[in-house]
């Protein structure tokens, strides 16, 4: 009887195909920075032609992909991503699909190490919130992702220049909301924390606050921490340590940071301070504070991101399901 069934494609079939060594194609995979970019790139662009993949149990799968689906974030502390990977975990659940965690804890080799990982195990598809959304990153991961054909999707932290698809806020929209708020009120003087001064999440926040203050004349100060709570709180420690006067009013550029802040306010005996939070501090409720800020609602943000990522892998990562979509945050007070 005929086997209808592909052969799977290897390593060696895109060296013959390319004339290469299997060294050298076995190389751009596992160890990209060995090889000249022109020739990764023509590696890439032909695994994706001839359908490759990386596979860890080349002898024991009997389909070309798993039923896995990777998710990477730098932080499973945070309650935002919590919530979408709850929602992804639901919808993978009724797909007959598991889910494979990984925290990179902001280290980039970290990152490398669960896409690689992630690849051999041919995931369906991969949802990645990554370390740097900074100017200039290129991690080379994005194209091993089109040359094995995985769908990679973005969640909050975009690559810049890379168009890939998906869920994303309008940082700068959410700082204008934040800044029409604060507008409003009486300010003697208002500090802003953002992120990573590189991060363009933060520099886009801060620009749109700033787009409506300036008109106002707020005197105003920015200071730079992490996303990260813990790391937050240690950057903040050296402001508190030297503060003259404290501010009237307080921004945190995402929920964690203003956790943080208000627990320093705290360790240092800082009462009048106005609180504005983008993104809703966490359990803050639980402990007396009724903060106002600028929500996102994460169980859209997950919803959104499971169809996406299910049209993709239903698809087979067709380019006509790579969209960009955007969840609209609205002010609480």
């Amino acid at each position: 009887m005929k086997n209808n069934k592909e052969k799977e494609v290897t390593i060696v079939d895109i060296a013959k195909y390319l004339q290469l060594s299997n060294i050298t194609v076995s190389r751009a995979f596992s160890n990209p920075q060995l090889v000249k970019q022109e020739t990764r790139e023509l590696i890439y662009e032909t695994a994706a032609k001839l359908k490759y993949r990386p596979n860890a149990f080349a002898r024991s799968l009997k389909t070309n992909s798993s039923k896995l689906i990777g998710v990477i974030t730098d932080s499973t502390y945070n309650p935002v991503y919590a919530q979408v990977v709850k929602e992804l975990c639901e919808k993978a659940d009724k797909n007959g699909y598991t889910l494979m965690m990984f925290e990179t804890a902001g280290s980039s080799i970290n990152e490398e190490r669960a896409l690689d990982a992630l690849f051999s195990y041919k995931v369906a598809g991969i949802v990645l919130s990554v370390v740097h959304d900074i100017k200039g990153y290129k991690p080379s991961y994005v194209q091993r992702a089109r040359g094995y054909n995985i769908p990679l999707v973005l969640l909050d932290r975009d690559i810049d220049g890379y168009r890939l698809p998906g869920v994303f806020l309008n940082n700068y929209e959410i700082g204008v909301k934040c800044g029409n708020y604060l507008a409003q009120k009486e300010i003697k003087k208002l500090l802003i924390v953002g992120g990573p001064e590189e991060s363009l999440i933060t520099q886009e926040r801060i620009k749109g606050i700033l787009s409506i203050l300036e008109t106002k004349q707020v005197d105003y100060e920015i200071v730079y921490a992490d996303y990260a709570y813990d790391k937050a709180k240690e950057n903040l420690k050296t402001y508190f340590k030297t503060l003259p006067n404290p501010p009237s009013h307080f921004v945190g550029i995402n929920g964690l940071i203003s956790l943080a802040f208000i627990g320093m306010c705290r360790q240092y005996g800082i009462k009048d301070v106005d609180y504005f939070s983008i993104d809703e501090v966490p359990y803050a409720k639980d402990f007396g504070f009724d903060i106002p800020c600028v929500y996102s609602s994460p169980f859209e943000w997950g919803q959104k991101i499971s169809e996406l990522l299910f049209n993709l892998i239903e698809n087979n990562n067709s380019s006509k399901f790579n969209e960009r979509l955007y969840v609209l945050g609205k002010v609480i007070a």
